[in-house]
C-alpha cells in the first residue's frame, strides 16, 4: 500500500500545466457542491461558470444544471439549442432528470432549433486533454502502470495472468475515445485499478468504497476484444460519481435495485438483460410469498450479478450444474454477492426464486463462518501463546481445544472448497431450497431441473413426503 501511495504521488505531482481541471474524484465533487451551494444561494451566472467547466468534462448532473440554466434563465443568442444539446448529453450520460429537461426544451423550440440543438449533442466531444502526459516509472510484478494509472495485482493472481490483463487494460484505456466518445474524461477520475482473480464468464468490476480504487476481475481476458472492459471502466465509474451527488440519480441501463438488492446485468447485446431484470424484480417479489425465514434468507443478499456465457467471450460456467453461486470470495460484511452465470433457462419465476433462496442461505452460512473464523484467529489465542511462552499452560490448553481445531478446519474448508464443496452445507443449502419450492407448490419437473439434490437425504425425504401428499388429493 505504501508502494501504491509513493507511485500515486509521482502522479499528482508529474501533471503538465496546462492539465485537466477534474484529475480525480474529490476535487470534481467539491468543484460540483461549490457550485450547487451557488445556485442554491441565488448566485446563478457564476454556478453556470463553474458547471460548465464540469459539463466539459462529462458530469452529466453538472451537464443537465448548464441546460436548465440555458432553457429558463439565458437570454444569449441559441440558447433554446444549447439547452436541447447539454440536456441530451446530460440524458446520454444516465441522468435521470436530464430526459424531462430535453423534452420539454424540444417541445418549446421549432424544427430547426430542436434539430440543430440535437445535433450539437452528436458532434459533440470533450476536449483532449490529459491529466498526465508520462508514465510511471517504477513496476514489478505486483504494481505496474497503465499510463498514469497504477494497477495492483491481488496476492492470489497468477503473475503471467496480470501481466497479460495489463496489457488488456492498456488496449480497454485507448479506445476508450472510441466505444465511449463522450466520456472519455471520466476515466481520468479512477484513482488505480485492483486486479483480482477470475475466469470466463466471471466479469466483475466495481469500485472499492474502503480502499477506493477500481477491483476488476481477469475474466475480461475471455473477450475477444477490449471493448467489453472499455465501456465497463466508464460505467463503473459513473455508477460511483452518481452515488456521491445528492441531487443525481443514475439511470443505469444494465442496473438497478429492487429494494435494498443492488442488481447488475450484462453489457453483452445478446443477452437480454432487461428481461433479466425484470424476472429478478418479480422473483424478489415473489419470495414474499415465503415463510418469513425463507424470505429473510433472499433479503439477506447485497448484490446480484448477471454474468452468463455470450458469443463474444469463453466462459468457465457453460459446464456449471447451477444457474447461480453464492461468491463467497468477493462477498464481505456488507456486501453479500450472488452471480447468475447461465442465459436466461429459467421457465418460470419460481425457479429463480429458488437460486435466490439457495445463495441467501450461503450467505447466512457466509456469517457463521466468518464467526468461526473470528473465534479460530481471535485475540484470545494470541494471548494463549504469549502466555504459553511466559510459561502459563492453561490458557493454551483452552485455546487449543478439539473443537477450535475443528473450527478451524470449516474455516479453511470454506475458503479453499466455497459452500457447495462441503456436502453437509450443500446438503443444508439444497433442504431449504426444497422447502421453499413446497411452499411454493412448484412443478415436480421445474424443480429436478433447478434443484440439484446430489444424495442429500434430508432434503429428498421432505420433496418425496411433499408429492407424496399431492398425489393423495
Amino acid at each position: 500500500m505504501i508502494r501504491l501511495l509513493f507511485l500515486l504521488g509521482l502522479v499528482i505531482f508529474a501533471l503538465p500545466a496546462q492539465a485537466r481541471d477534474f484529475c480525480d474524484m474529490n476535487t470534481m465533487l467539491a468543484s460540483y457542491k461549490a457550485a450547487y451551494n451557488r445556485k442554491k444561494l441565488g448566485d446563478l451566472d457564476g454556478a453556470h461558470h463553474s458547471f460548465l467547466k464540469l459539463a466539459k468534462a462529462a458530469i452529466a448532473p453538472a451537464q443537465r444544471h448548464v441546460a436548465q440554466y440555458y432553457f429558463e434563465e439565458s437570454r444569449e443568442d441559441m440558447a433554446l439549442e444549447k439547452a436541447i444539446m447539454w440536456a441530451q448529453l446530460a440524458a446520454w450520460g444516465g441522468d435521470d432528470k436530464a430526459q424531462k429537461l430535453q423534452e420539454q426544451a424540444v417541445e418549446s423550440a421549432r424544427y430547426r432549433v430542436s434539430e440543430a440543438g440535437l445535433r450539437w449533442a452528436n458532434d459533440w466531444r470533450p476536449e483532449e486533454t490529459s491529466c498526465f502526459n508520462g508514465t510511471l516509472s517504477e513496476q514489478d510484478d505486483d504494481l505496474q502502470a497503465v499510463g498514469r494509472f497504477p494497477v495492483v495485482r491481488h496476492e492470489e493472481l497468477d503473475e503471467e495472468v496480470f501481466a497479460a490483463f495489463v496489457t488488456r487494460l492498456n488496449e480497454a484505456v485507448a479506445i476508450v475515445p472510441k466505444v465511449a466518445p463522450y466520456f472519455t474524461p471520466l476515466l481520468d477520475l479512477i484513482p488505480a485499478f485492483h486486479v483480482i482473480e477470475g475466469e470466463g464468464s466471471d466479469r466483475f468490476i466495481q469500485w472499492d468504497e474502503d480502499r477506493d480504487w477500481l477491483t476488476i476481475s481477469a475474466g475480461y481476458l475471455g473477450d475477444l476484444s477490449a471493448r467489453q472492459l472499455s465501456y465497463s471502466l466508464i460505467l463503473a465509474v459513473q455508477r460511483r460519481l452518481f452515488s456521491l451527488i445528492k441531487d443525481a440519480k443514475f439511470e443505469d441501463q444494465i442496473g438497478t435495485n429492487y429494494g435494498a438488492i443492488k442488481l447488475y446485468g450484462s453489457l453483452y447485446g445478446d443477452v437480454k438483460t432487461k428481461r433479466f431484470l425484470k424476472e429478478l424484480h418479480e422473483a424478489i417479489k415473489t419470495a414474499r410469498l415465503l415463510p418469513v425465514v425463507l424470505r429473510d434468507k433472499v433479503n439477506y443478499l447485497n448484490e446480484i450479478h448477471y454474468m452468463p456465457p455470450s458469443r463474444y467471450q469463453r466462459s468457465r460456467y457453460s459446464n456449471s450444474k447451477h444457474f447461480a453461486i453464492y461468491d463467497h470470495k468477493r462477498s464481505k460484511p456488507e456486501k453479500r454477492i450472488m452471480m447468475v452465470m447461465q442465459k436466461m433457462a429459467f421457465e418460470e419465476t419460481d425457479q429463480l426464486v429458488l437460486e435466490l433462496v439457495r445463495a441467501g442461505h450461503q450467505a447466512q452460512q457466509h456469517t457463521w463462518i466468518e464467526g468461526l473464523s473470528a473465534q479460530v484467529d481471535g485475540k484470545g489465542r494470541e494471548n494463549a501463546i504469549l502466555k504459553a511462552l511466559e510459561g502459563d499452560m492453561e490458557a493454551a490448553a483452552k485455546a487449543f481445544t478439539r473443537s477450535t481445531t475443528k473450527r478451524k478446519k470449516e474455516v479453511e474448508d470454506w475458503e479453499r472448497l466455497g459452500p457447495d464443496g462441503i456436502k453437509a452445507l450443500y446438503c443444508d443449502t439444497v433442504f431449504y431450497q426444497t422447502k421453499a419450492a413446497i411452499a411454493l407448490k412448484i412443478h415436480e419437473n421445474r424443480f429436478s431441473r433447478t434443484v440439484k439434490m446430489n444424495n442429500c437425504t434430508k432434503a429428498r425425504k421432505a420433496w418425496r413426503a411433499y408429492m407424496d401428499e399431492q398425489a393423495k388429493k
